[in-house]
C-alpha cells in the first residue's frame, strides 16, 4: 500500500508517517485479536475429543500457553520440564502438573522415558491440530495481514534507534 496518498497531513514529515501507521496497526491489531477470538471459540480446525480439548484450553488461564511450551519444546527438538512451566507461566508447581496431567488424558504430550526428570513435549498429533490452527490464522488470509504486516514493518524501521532509512 502507498501510504502517501492516504495521509490525512498530506505531508511527507516522518511523525505524520509514523502517525499514520501506528494509526493503522492500531485498528488491525483490535480487529485481528476479535477475528482470533472468534476463531478460537467456533474451533472449525477439530472435532470430537479433540474439540473437547481445543475448547478447555480456550476457557483455561495457563493450558494455552502451557501447550504452546510442549509445542515450542517439540520444534526445538528438545523435552519440556515443570520448572520451565512455572517459570514461564509464573504458576505454582501444583497449577503446573495439573496442567501436565490434563493434557497427557488427552494424550496431547509425551513423556521422555529415559529420563528420571519429568520431562516432556507436544505429540505429533498436538502438532497437528496447531499446524492447523497456525493455517487457519496465517494462510490465505489476503491483502489484509499482508497490509498489517508490510504497515508494522515500516513503523518499526521508522521508530527504531538510530533513525530510519527514509
Amino acid at each position: 500500500m502507498n501510504i502517501q496518498t492516504n495521509l490525512p497531513c498530506g505531508s511527507d514529515k516522518l511523525d505524520c508517517i509514523k502517525d499514520y501507521l501506528f494509526q493503522q496497526i492500531k485498528q488491525t491489531v483490535v480487529e485481528r485479536e476479535i477475528e482470533i477470538f472468534q476463531m478460537q471459540n467456533e474451533n472449525k480446525y477439530t472435532s470430537g475429543k479433540d474439540n473437547e480439548f481445543v475448547n478447555w484450553l480456550n476457557e483455561s488461564t495457563y493450558a494455552r500457553c502451557f501447550s504452546r511450551i510442549t509445542l515450542r519444546a517439540r520444534l526445538q527438538e528438545r523435552w519440556a520440564s515443570i520448572s520451565e512451566v512455572t517459570t514461564t507461566l509464573r504458576c505454582n508447581d501444583k497449577t503446573a502438573r495439573n496442567l501436565y496431567q490434563k493434557f497427557m488424558d488427552y494424550k496431547m504430550i509425551e513423556r521422555n522415558k529415559n529420563s528420571e526428570k519429568l520431562l516432556f513435549k507436544s505429540t505429533l498429533h498436538g502438532m497437528e491440530i496447531f499446524n492447523r490452527y497456525v493455517e487457519l490464522l496465517y494462510v490465505n488470509r489476503g491483502d489484509a495481514l499482508s497490509d498489517h504486516l508490510t504497515d508494522l514493518l515500516q513503523y518499526m524501521k521508522l521508530t527504531r534507534k538510530g533513525g530510519s532509512d527514509y
